[in-house]
């Protein structure tokens, strides 16, 4: 597929995302004292931000957070909760098995967790204690990763891609549709946006467009946005922003975008029209650097940035990776 980039679309794109709500290197950005805004918010460099190994988790993926706040965190055993008791944060297994967990996300009070084998995970929120088991198996997936929902939670969005170590990549946005009445129930699946010769990774959404990661030769990695059209279909692709990095998973910030860079141990901001402001250092964080999401109340502060750390793909037992960092904001000098 062909990708085209839209001028009108870049345009409307800040006004879009303000009002739906919801790479590079660091090298090359110029810094100046920061803003009150700045400082209320996480820190994307070195020089004001310290880091902290908040929880061993094992092939550290993916995390987010509920409308209440609590965190949800998927690894390659387990997803789990974290929960604070005192001034110590532990991890709540709460998946019934152990599979090698993806995308998350959350809909209708439920929450959702691929995994890698092409399964699908589930559980209500409400329910105590809560625990999450699988619902549904992908037809002709090689890896079911990142995860999204429609903003009604009666459809889900999922990365299939980049690569499998058991099948033939087969790279495409799938999409199921759940029950109106039980959505613990998956009706239907089918391919909604096909990706051939790419390699997808991490996807959000925005109002009524989707934001997804993926590498194409030669290129390391981008940024993309497609647009949910009013009969439900995928509109032309996008590239928001070109990547000097293999990304993976994504999160939204109020004035632009937070990506992880895998290979390098990076995370990065990028403004709403996908132009780098900051990021940390080659390797600041372990190799396979997978997700990074603004704090919440009331577990964190707004100031603080969380970031899972895979490290070595498939090697859940060393201190490379296979952790949960918080990146604390320093105070201003």
């Amino acid at each position: 597929m062909r990708v085209r980039i839209f001028h009108g679309f870049f345009l409307l794109l800040p006004l879009m995302l303000s009002c739906t709500g919801e790479q590079p290197t660091g090298g090359g950005v110029t810094r100046t004292s920061a803003s009150s805004f700045e400082q209320n918010s996480p820190c994307f460099n070195n020089a004001c931000g310290a880091l902290e190994e908040l929880l061993i988790v094992p092939d550290a993926e993916n995390m987010i957070f509920s409308a209440s706040g609590r965190l949800f965190v998927s690894g390659g055993q387990a997803v789990v909760e974290v929960v604070k008791n005192g001034n110590n944060f532990e991890a709540i297994t709460i998946s019934d098995a152990a599979c090698n967990f993806t995308g998350l996300t959350i809909a209708r009070n439920t929450l959702y967790a691929n995994c890698g084998d092409g399964t699908l995970w589930a559980g209500g929120l409400d329910i105590v204690p809560m625990s999450i088991s699988a619902i549904f198996s992908y037809d002709s997936t090689a890896f079911a990763n990142g995860l999204t929902s429609s903003a009604d939670g009666k459809t889900l969005y999922a990365i299939d891609g980049p690569v499998s170590s058991t099948a033939l990549p087969s790279p495409k946005i799938v999409k199921l549709t759940l029950s109106g009445e039980n959505p613990l129930q998956v009706q239907n699946q089918t391919t909604w946006l096909d990706l051939a010769g790419r390699f997808p990774n991490g996807i959000q959404r925005r109002g009524r467009s989707l934001f997804f990661t993926d590498s194409e030769v030669p290129n390391l990695g981008r940024l993309n946005a497609v647009t949910i059209q009013n009969d439900g279909s995928a509109g032309m692709p996008a590239v928001l922003a070109t990547l000097q990095g293999v990304p993976d998973d994504f999160s939204f910030l109020a004035d632009g975008f937070a990506v992880s860079l895998f290979f390098t141990g990076q995370v990065v901001k990028l403004d709403l029209l996908g132009n780098l402001v900051d990021g940390f250092d080659p390797f600041t964080f372990s190799t396979g650097t997978s997700q990074v999401m603004q704090g919440r109340p009331p577990l964190f502060s707004s100031t603080d940035l969380l970031v899972t750390e895979k490290g070595i793909l498939g090697e859940q037992n060393t201190p490379v990776g296979n952790k949960l960092t918080v990146v604390r904001r320093l105070p201003e000098n």
